[in-house]
């Protein structure tokens, strides 16, 4: 008696945990309106911009962003132009730049309350910068907004900008 009671117990918990393969319906919590991945093209495209930043290729950099793109750099807004500028003056400058892999990022895709969506990824990242012997290791986090065709239409970025100033002494 002892083992069909057992039985009947494992039978149970063994159907009660069995998926199945219904989909669970969409959420009606009006707080949840936005998923996470781990994966995705749009981070790609951020993966992209470093490997341009670090090989000084300003035209393939130029090619993952909208011709409208905005920078928010410390909450100073400059345009794509603007960016690509700074770039030049740090090549012109012998300044090196390589991003530490060891990054966090990841992708959100959010779903507004008025209708409107957003594709995000959001990096927090040590770039290293090297002029000659000195270096310098500065954290930032980086936030972008792409567009429907996967590009770059706003960048924010926030740093520690005092040590980078160093290098151009």
């Amino acid at each position: 008696m002892k083992k069909l009671v057992l039985m009947a117990f494992i039978g149970i918990g063994f159907i009660a945990c069995k998926q199945n393969g219904e989909k669970v319906p969409a959420s009606n919590d009006p707080h949840l309106f936005g998923f996470n991945y781990d994966s995705t093209a749009h981070m790609d495209v951020i993966k992209g911009t470093f490997k341009d930043l670090e090989n000084y290729d300003t035209t393939t950099y130029i090619t993952r962003y909208a011709d409208t793109a905005k920078f928010h750099d410390n909450n100073k807004l400059t345009n794509l132009d603007e960016n690509v500028g700074l770039q030049r003056q740090f090549i012109a400058a012998g300044i090196k730049v390589k991003v530490k892999e060891d990054y966090a990022m990841w992708s959100s895709h959010f779903n507004f309350k008025d209708g409107n969506q957003g594709d995000y990824v959001y990096t927090y990242v040590t770039v290293t910068f090297t002029k000659g012997d000195k270096s310098v290791d500065v954290v930032m986090f980086q936030a972008d907004l792409f567009n429907k065709d996967g590009k770059i239409v706003e960048e924010w970025l926030v740093y520690d900008q005092s040590t980078i100033g160093t290098l151009l002494n």
